[in-house]
């Protein structure tokens, strides 16, 4: 097959979402389909894989970490006419999920949707809107744009509940983001600790993390903070870039713990393992992910995870069994990490069945998963009626994208404002 993936984050950048699409991107290529990445460009990086369109950009990346993709010249409609899609896979609603849902419309191309964020909880990028107001507009415009493709794809079972909560009627399936195990079998725990001169017999905390205020880093550093009390030696390695990083630096320093915790900025994918490798302990406390990838990976290289019991977590974790989750409360976050560094017993039973659970997201069983989806998808969409309206050539503006969805009348922009 020849697959289209519309995404508006992608390499060099670093997230969940990019390493999703990068481990399908490889694994769909390993089986023969041929993938074609459409994306924002990032000024000054030069692609070094095949296959990869780059829209023009705006450089927001002090703001949101990322450059924000314009719509691209008229060539694109050639360019998409000449490849050939079997299927258009957007990666987002808005945006670049905008022009997937264009060209899909206008070629007659299956469309899929991964819903990989809870767009709802990050409408701290949005100031000039009160936040409930944000909140509800990017619920009702996620389920539009979900409820006009051909089928979406939810990384858990509480992303789809979340979306039948919306009230989307398209075909909902569950695939969870697969990851590639073997990259997380590494054993030298030396290397980073040796960088940042910590000794082996101190106790590591890691977390993972884009650094913006979605992410809940904050309460991280607060619950160190005590766990610190009763361990002056221990260390916590924060891995991550974001806008909230000079924020969070500045938050550590006042807490008095500059010397205690390590934030490392963004780090390459390659890198990764040995970091995982250094720590003893994973700490996440993000009530916005739907499926962190982070834990899984964590989990591959045999950590020990503590979360807050919040979707995504939960969606993961087994309490007590593959992992701990705690209540959104620090003192039962902080006491719960302190019970695990003074039980080396109960971490290595964590880990030994943390290793067996990251078995079921396994990338080669994902992508399995998703070319079924794509298959099946592709299958019904030539079975439709022929006979189904379509939009015009040229640009559709607002109007067309959010409200004309001949497939699904049931739709009107008035029920919602």
């Amino acid at each position: 097959m020849n697959i289209g993936i519309f995404t508006n984050i992608y390499v060099p950048g670093v997230s969940g979402v990019i390493t999703s699409i990068e481990n399908y991107r490889k694994e769909l290529e390993k089986q023969g389909h041929k993938v074609f990445i459409f994306a924002a460009k990032y000024p000054g990086y030069q692609d070094k894989e095949p296959n990869i369109f780059r829209f023009k950009s705006i450089d927001l990346r002090y703001k949101i970490s990322y450059p924000l993709p314009v719509i691209s010249s008229p060539r694109l409609s050639r360019t998409i006419k000449k490849l050939e899609l079997d299927i258009i896979h957007s990666q987002h609603f808005f945006i670049c999920g905008q022009i997937a849902w264009y060209y899909a419309k206008k070629f007659n191309i299956p469309l899929i949707f991964t819903h990989h964020t809870r767009y709802d909880l990050s409408t701290d990028y949005v100031p000039i809107l009160p936040k409930e107001i944000s909140k509800s507009l990017a619920q009702i415009l996620c389920a539009f744009y979900a409820d006009s493709c051909d089928a979406v794809i939810a990384p858990t079972e509480d992303v789809k509940n979340l979306l039948l909560k919306y009230k989307v009627k398209t075909p909902i399936v569950v695939i969870p983001s697969g990851i590639d195990l073997k990259k997380f079998s590494e054993k030298n725990s030396k290397i980073i600790r040796e960088k940042y001169n910590i000794e082996e017999d101190k106790i590591l905390l890691l977390t993972v993390s884009r650094l913006g205020p979605e992410k809940n880093i904050s309460f991280l550093l607060k619950s160190f903070k005590k766990i610190s009390s009763k361990y002056p030696n221990i260390y916590f390695i924060v891995v991550g870039d974001g806008p909230s990083k000079k924020i969070l630096e500045n938050q550590s320093a006042k807490l008095g713990l500059k010397e205690r915790i390590i934030f490392t900025g963004e780090i390459s994918r390659q890198k990764m393992p040995l970091y995982y490798a250094a720590a003893d302990i994973f700490l996440f406390s993000s009530l916005s992910d739907v499926q962190p990838t982070v834990i899984t990976e964590a989990m591959a290289s045999g950590l020990p995870v503590v979360a807050v019991k919040a979707n995504g977590a939960k969606d993961i974790i087994i309490n007590k069994e593959n992992g701990i989750l705690t209540l959104y409360n620090i003192d039962d976050f902080s006491q719960t990490v302190v019970k695990l560094i003074n039980n080396p017993n109960l971490r290595k039973k964590i880990s030994g069945k943390a290793k067996k659970t990251v078995n079921n997201y396994a990338i080669e069983k994902s992508t399995k998963k998703l070319i079924a989806l794509y298959e099946k998808t592709k299958n019904r969409k030539q079975r439709r009626n022929k006979n189904e309206p379509q939009i015009f050539g040229g640009v559709s503006n607002f109007t067309q994208r959010f409200v004309y969805l001949p497939h699904r009348k049931r739709w009107s922009i008035k029920k919602y404002f």
